[in-house]
């Protein structure tokens, strides 16, 4: 590759440290991402109640509820009403038209109805949840009929990720809303018993429920950087695969030249976990053999690994190996086996890439393959 002018070099050390600006952190994953997969509303919804309920089992007290209550509070609708405290709960109520209200809770002032959402459109029968509300309302507030006082009020609440709500009557609760008022009353009690294994899986559900947000949301200032400099984003990438050609053809160079003209090189791009492997084989060797320099480009500085796989390996030629491989100036791993016993494997670390040193031990493990798959076999 062509020496890169200075001014060229400064534009692209400048990008990259304006880019670190928008670098987006990778989301803490939780044990519900494991599980939650298709219907999400349902195992939302029963986490929700139990963790809302103040006399659940999860020692937390009433963090959840004091936190959902905060969240509807912060509504200029109910900012001055008192809900008192938590009487009842249930989930999955059914109405009399055979529909499903995801969960109920009864306060003192208060029969306070949410509908869970997570991706689906807000196409519920929300009006024969409302029948199911007064109906429900109407009985309890009979055995108050003779004190006024103490009539209980019908809230309706959406609770959905991004908290918008277009139906008439109803609240719309955002998932950000309710889990940093839930934090602000969860910190206490996490403090006082962090081994509670309840507060650790509060946490999570927490977690969980903020991932929904991200999903939904867009970084426009990262949008506009990537938009507004495009053309030099792409000359960096442009030029990283420059580099790694320039790696390739470098590296096969010396093979060529250690190997002689039968051997005939080949190149194959992989990916391992986000990170480039290529690998290095000879197309006139009988199996697929071959040497992966694998860079580990998330290390700085940029370390790799050079790894050996043999194919079709029978104990003489592992014996073999592994008497030339003692000659090396690298330490390698323990052998392994892949893809039921086809493959033989050795790896070597290398803490800080050099392409010279690098190429050396490439060149050193291919004159070994070329014996195995050209003599050995």
């Amino acid at each position: 590759m062509s020496e890169i002018e200075d001014h060229l070099v400064q534009k692209y050390e400048n990008i990259l440290l304006k880019a670190q600006q928008y670098k987006m952190p990778e989301r803490e994953m939780t044990i519900f991402d494991t599980a939650l997969k298709n219907h999400h509303e349902n195992p939302i919804t029963e986490l929700l109640a139990f963790f809302l309920d103040p006399n659940g089992k999860h020692n937390l007290g009433d963090s959840f509820y004091n936190g959902f209550i905060a969240s509807i509070k912060a509504s200029e609708k109910y900012q001055d009403f008192d809900f008192g405290g938590f009487l009842n709960l249930s989930t999955q109520q059914i109405t009399d038209n055979g529909k499903f209200i995801d969960l109920w809770f009864e306060t003192d002032t208060a029969l306070v109805i949410v509908e869970v959402k997570v991706y689906h459109d807000q196409n519920n029968p929300f009006k024969d949840y409302v029948t199911w509300g007064k109906k429900k309302l109407k009985e309890l507030n009979g055995k108050n009929k003779k004190d006024l006082s103490l009539q209980k009020e019908l809230i309706t609440i959406v609770f959905c990720p991004n908290g918008e709500c277009y139906t008439d009557g109803w609240l719309g609760l955002s998932y950000r809303n309710l889990t940093t008022e839930v934090k602000n009353q969860l910190g206490a009690h996490i403090l006082q018993n962090p081994l509670n294994k309840w507060g650790i899986f509060a946490r999570d559900f927490l977690l969980h429920l903020d991932s929904f947000i991200d999903l939904l949301e867009t970084n426009m200032e990262s949008l506009k950087f990537v938009v507004d400099n495009m053309q030099k984003i792409q000359e960096l990438v442009k030029l990283r695969d420059d580099v790694y050609q320039e790696i390739i053809d470098h590296i096969n160079n010396k093979l060529q030249v250690a190997l002689g003209e039968e051997y005939e090189p080949n190149v194959r791009r992989h990916t391992w976990d986000g990170t480039p492997a290529l690998r290095f084989i000879g197309n006139n060797w009988k199996d697929w053999s071959d040497t992966v320099l694998n860079l580990h480009i998330g290390d700085h500085p940029l370390s790799c690994s050079v790894s050996l796989f043999i194919q079709h390996p029978t104990e003489e030629i592992e014996k073999k190996v592994k008497q030339y491989l003692a000659k090396g100036i690298y330490s390698q791993t323990q052998p392994w086996y892949e893809q039921k016993d086809q493959f033989w494997c050795m790896r070597w670390e290398i803490a800080q890439f050099d392409l010279d040193e690098v190429t050396k031990q490439i060149v050193f493990l291919h004159k070994i393959l070329n014996r195995v798959e050209l003599e050995w076999k």
